[in-house]
């Protein structure tokens, strides 16, 4: 995959920053609802590992959302999917 076109390598790192973004909304709407839903967080689990951005900007802006996920996944007792890739 190292050798994926630049745009492409983006355009994925991109989509994959959208859908932890939403997948922590969704985690955010769950909470505030009253429950931890173990579906929300594995499919949050699932979406931090992932290849960089060529990106150096995108790049920066992929790990500080997926810092954020792995917070709220050891929050949740996720730990082993919090460790760094």
């Amino acid at each position: 995959q190292e050798s994926a076109p630049v745009a492409e390598r983006d355009a994925r790192a991109r989509r994959r920053g959208e859908a932890m973004l939403q997948a922590l909304a969704d985690l955010q709407r769950g909470l505030l609802g009253g429950g931890v839903d173990a579906a929300r967080l594995r499919a949050l689990a699932a979406l931090v590992p992932g290849e960089e951005a060529a990106d150096p900007a995108l790049a920066e802006a992929i790990a500080a959302i997926r810092l954020r996920a792995r917070v709220e996944l050891a929050r949740h007792g996720l730990d082993d999917a919090a460790s760094p890739d």
